[in-house]
């Protein structure tokens, strides 16, 4: 990938491209600098690219490292999406990750109120309650969201136990 970044110095659309391929991998991989930078370049081309504008940020905010450039993105993101459930849900998560809680709330039931709600969301939407000492609410919303396919044993644990492990 580096290569082809290299190759594509004439091709502006396809740097993005690399460059936002190369985000996924460096992070994957807890190349987190490296992440960040192809993740800036890929913005620098096209600031308003919606696949880097949400992984960027939500990957930022489960580092919990510059928070304030991820929830800019993610207000970003919202802007030109206000109804897609996914990018709804990062921005919640931004959020959640600055002690939000409130407004991460509001942003999580938007994304469950548009009907394409995953279970990662009901679970985010317990976490959220549970910040804001909501314990019961929050064990109801991670029980749906186990019953969404959502099993794990973290997510287990936190309803077995009534709270949360971060």
């Amino acid at each position: 990938m580096e290569q082809a970044k290299k190759l594509s110095s004439k091709n502006p659309k396809l740097a993005a491209e690399i460059n936002s391929t190369l985000g996924e991998a460096y992070n994957a991989t807890k190349a987190y600098d490296k992440s960040d930078k192809a993740y800036d370049e890929a913005l620098a081309i096209d600031p308003s690219n919606n696949v880097v504008l949400n992984n960027y940020s939500y990957y930022l905010s489960l580092r919990k490292t510059n928070l304030e450039k991820a929830e800019k993105m993610s207000a970003l993101l919202i802007k030109n999406n206000p109804d897609n459930p996914t990018f709804l849900d990062t921005y919640a998560w931004v959020l959640y990750a600055r002690q939000k809680y409130k407004e991460a709330r509001k942003m999580i039931e938007r994304a469950i109120n548009t009907g394409n709600a995953s279970g990662t969301h009901i679970e985010h939407y317990g976490d959220i309650l549970f910040q804001l000492g909501d314990v019961t609410g929050a064990v109801e919303q991670w029980e749906k969201a186990r019953g969404l396919n959502a099993n794990s044993e973290a997510l287990n644990k936190k309803i077995a136990n009534r709270k949360i492990y971060e």
